[in-house]
Order: C-alpha cells, then sequence, then structure tokens
C-alpha cells in the first residue's frame, strides 16, 4: 500500500478506490509506516462509520456515572476543538516570530513580518476547507479568539526578552480591552 489519500491508494502498484476493496483487502491494508491506513475498520472488514453513536453512547455514560451535566457530543464538535487548537498554535507561533524580529533587528522589520505573512485564520480557514474566513469564525466563539490572541500576545514579547511579565500584561490590557466589550 501506498500513496493513500481520501478517495483510495496505489496498491501492488495499481490506484484502487477505497470503495472498490473487498472486506478482506481492506483488513489487510497497511499504511507506508506499517499501520493501518483506515481510522477504524469493522468486523466484516467495511469502513466504520457510526462515530456519532459511540460518542452519543459514551456521553450518556459519563452523565449516568460520574457527571449529569456532561454536554452532549457528536462528531462534528471535533471539528470545533480542532480550530481552537490549531488557532492557539498559529497565534502563538506567529507572534513569537514577530517578538523575535524586533528583538534580532528592528521593529520596521517585525511590522513587516506582521503585514506580509498569511493571518493565522487563514490559515485556518485552509486547513478547514472553508471558502471564507466568516464560515471559519463560526467555529469560534469571538471570546475565545480574543483569549487566544491576547495570551499569545503577552507571552510572546516575555518569551523574546523584550518586556518584563507585568509590563506586558499592562500592555495587552490597553491592546485588548475594547476587544472584550465588542
Amino acid at each position: 500500500m501506498s500513496e493513500p489519500d481520501a478517495r483510495g491508494g496505489r496498491i501492488n502498484g495499481i490506484r484502487r478506490s477505497w470503495g472498490s476493496l473487498t472486506p478482506a483487502e481492506r483488513r489487510r491494508l497497511v499504511a507506508p509506516e506499517g499501520g493501518s491506513c483506515l481510522l477504524a475498520v469493522k468486523g466484516d472488514g467495511g469502513p466504520f462509520t457510526a462515530w456519532a453513536t459511540v460518542f452519543e453512547r459514551t456521553a450518556d455514560r459519563i452523565r449516568t456515572r460520574f457527571e449529569p451535566r456532561f454536554p452532549h457530543v457528536h462528531p462534528h464538535r471535533l471539528r470545533h476543538c480542532f480550530s481552537m487548537r490549531t488557532l492557539e498554535y498559529l497565534v502563538t507561533g506567529y507572534y513569537r516570530q514577530a517578538a523575535k524580529l524586533v528583538r534580532d533587528t528592528d521593529a520596521d522589520a517585525a511590522l513587516v513580518f506582521y503585514l506580509t505573512k498569511a493571518d493565522p485564520l487563514l490559515v485556518l480557514r485552509d486547513l478547514l476547507g472553508h471558502s471564507t474566513v466568516l464560515t471559519t469564525e463560526k467555529y469560534l466563539k469571538r471570546l475565545d479568539m480574543t483569549r487566544i490572541y491576547r495570551h499569545a500576545y503577552e507571552t510572546a514579547g516575555v518569551a523574546a526578552g523584550l518586556i518584563e511579565e507585568d509590563a506586558a500584561q499592562l500592555e495587552a490590557d490597553g491592546e485588548f480591552d475594547d476587544e472584550a466589550e465588542l
């Protein structure tokens, strides 16, 4: 098995779609790294697709046994979790690179970097396959976005040795307090 993608892969040198494989062939699939190419396979070799049922049953068990207020969980919620965590990584890296530029060159170089690099929301939009950032923003709550940007803004300057932690918090207060009120 080589070159696996969403539609199929090259099996023994021949390109085949996942749907054309028999259950026995699916069970024998091995990815180039040695693992399975499929996320999950049923006993008959077919693809496992009942994730909504798995999440629903698991959430029901957690509510019954441990926490009655545990929310209902749906597979699509994974996209929201992925969106929030990935945005945190993108924004943190973005601000850290800008802070390093300020430290190593000057503020003008950092401004050029800031204006020329892809916006983290645009990168996330592409990762999620959305046609517009507006759709991507629906996955993100405004308050959480402000928290992510504020935290990255505060920590980047401190990590680069440009500013003390207390001063970073004060500067972030001035930069982001108006945002929280929107």
